[in-house]
């Protein structure tokens, strides 16, 4: 007999794409279920590189420590040359952390090991993954999705507000809706491989045959484990199973040494590379992210960590929806994030014809710290500020004193699910607390104290200015401490106006 359930929002995928919606949502209480197709969980080191922006998302969620401690840092590059000399060099532009920018390098944690670790987080909030279960098919109405999904109890209809596909690059999802998915097959076949091997430092990230696209081939120790993830471009009619002893047959060709040697394979991906994005990401009452949404060339790191933030710029405002907020709000994760995607689309294949002609360093531009908002319809800024920090853009850390004397990181002050305002030297209250948003003071007198100056230097705060955070991390709006009417009115828009009595 079928079963009829009813959630706010219905995720079909459990990749982290899905587990970071998910969490989001938990921390906003809203109701969801979580399916995915698969019956167990995945178990590849795939998208392995967690760049600096998702290190500070992982933060917010309450992840980065089990992230960091799970994993390691990059190893230098070891690229080795045809007379079997090689030269080292860091895969990493190599900075120091900054009072705005806390995290610098990307960390290395297989993409099986953060999926674990953001399942047992999501555990924590009481939710869990529903494995086995297949969405076979959808309809919508301008109010609600109804979705017919067959799992391990059988079928079963679930009548939900929204419906996410982040199933990954051959979405059903996004298949069904009829979006297109334009781009380009780039042409090249590669192999991804999780290995078990001897006669390899581990200490160092080996590269072979750099510059030539027929014989590259990368393997490089995978932090927090024994193994080692393999990278390698295959012929487009290689069609042979790599058992331990074919893989080690095939390393002995490409790379001229015998005394490497495969052990065993836990996990094996042979796959073509493309770069194409969705048409759109929002069809009514469903929506698509991550891999659904955009599919890159590994190089750079950027598919999972663009994934990631994809969900976390939709989790808040999906939840924001389901209290009342307008449609603007929910048109705005497509208006924000499909040029992003567009723009690292760009970056990854560029980086692929770099690889091409040789060299694998990864500058700024792969940590996603620079990614910004400016133009989105959310953005409200002031008319005199021409420079500096603006409406759209990443919120800098800063190191603050509070009344008492104790040190903080205004990261820790932004930290869950809500709204944040800052108001500099106001010297009074600006507006009425309510349920959604923390209001904190910074001034000489007030709660808490920028004695370093990092905070105005990074903000260009005049005294009596206020800057608005969204629950992403991102600056909506730039106010003057008396334009009270001004700030409620575009707090209104995301639904956050329920006063109450603290």
């Amino acid at each position: 007999m079928t079963r009829y359930t009813t959630t706010d929002v219905l995720i079909c995928g459990a990749g982290v794409t899905g587990l970071t919606l998910a969490i989001e949502l938990a921390r906003h209480g809203v109701s969801f279920r979580l399916i995915e197709k698969r019956t167990t969980p995945f178990i590849g080191s795939r998208g392995k590189g967690i760049q600096p922006r998702t290190q500070e998302i992982f933060e917010d969620l309450g992840i980065l420590n089990k992230v960091v401690a799970a994993g390691g840092l990059y190893p230098r590059l070891r690229t080795y040359r045809h007379d079997g000399s090689y030269v080292d060099s860091d895969i990493a532009h190599h900075t120091k952390p900054t009072h705005a920018e806390p995290y610098h390098l990307p960390l290395m944690v297989p993409q099986n090991v953060t999926e674990t670790i953001m399942r047992e987080q999501l555990k924590a909030w009481g939710h869990r993954v529903e494995f086995g279960c297949e969405l076979r098919h959808f309809a919508q109405t301008p109010r609600i999705v109804t979705a017919y999904v067959a799992g391990p109890a059988g079928e079963e209809v679930i009548i939900a507000h929204y419906l996410i596909g982040a199933d990954g690059g051959g979405s059903f999802v996004r298949k069904k809706l009829g979006v297109s998915f334009p781009g380009r097959t780039l042409g090249i076949h590669a192999l991804v491989a999780d290995a078990s091997l001897s006669g390899l430092n581990r200490d160092i990230w080996h590269h072979f045959n750099d510059g030539d696209m027929a014989r590259m081939i990368t393997i490089c120790p995978l932090a927090g484990t024994q193994l080692f993830q393999i990278q390698a471009l295959l012929a487009p009619d290689d069609s042979q199973n790599f058992s331990a002893d074919v893989l080690t047959a095939f390393l002995t060709e490409r790379i001229g040494r015998t005394d490497v040697r495969i052990h065993s394979i836990p996990w094996v991906s042979k796959y073509q590379m493309n770069a194409r994005i969705a048409e759109h990401y929002r069809v009514g009452k469903v929506f698509l992210a991550g891999d659904a949404a955009h599919v890159h060339p590994p190089t750079g790191g950027q598919g999972l960590n663009t994934s990631i933030q994809d969900a976390y710029n939709l989790g808040w405002k999906m939840a924001a929806s389901l209290r009342g907020a307008g449609e603007e709000l929910l048109d705005s994760y497509e208006q924000e994030r499909r040029p992003v995607a567009e723009s690292l689309l760009h970056l990854s294949t560029r980086l692929l014809d770099s690889q091409k002609q040789g060299g694998i360093k990864r500058e700024r531009d792969v940590q996603q710290l620079d990614i910004q908002y400016t133009d989105s319809p959310l953005a409200h800024t002031l008319p005199e500020r021409q420079h500096g920090l603006q409406a759209g853009e990443r919120a800098p850390d800063a190191p603050l004193l509070g009344a008492g004397g104790q040190s903080l990181r205004l990261f820790q002050l932004l930290q869950g699910p809500d709204w944040n305002l800052l108001a500099y030297e106001t010297h009074g209250k600006v507006i009425d607390a309510r349920r959604g948003l923390r209001i904190h003071h910074i001034g000489e007198q007030d709660e808490l104290i920028d004695t370093l100056g990092h905070f105005r230097e990074s903000y260009h705060l005049a005294p009596g200015q206020c800057v608005v955070i969204r629950p992403d991390g991102y600056v909506g709006a730039f106010f003057h401490g008396k334009q009270s009417n001004d700030i409620e009115n575009y707090l209104s828009r995301f639904a956050i106006g329920i006063k109450d009595e603290y």
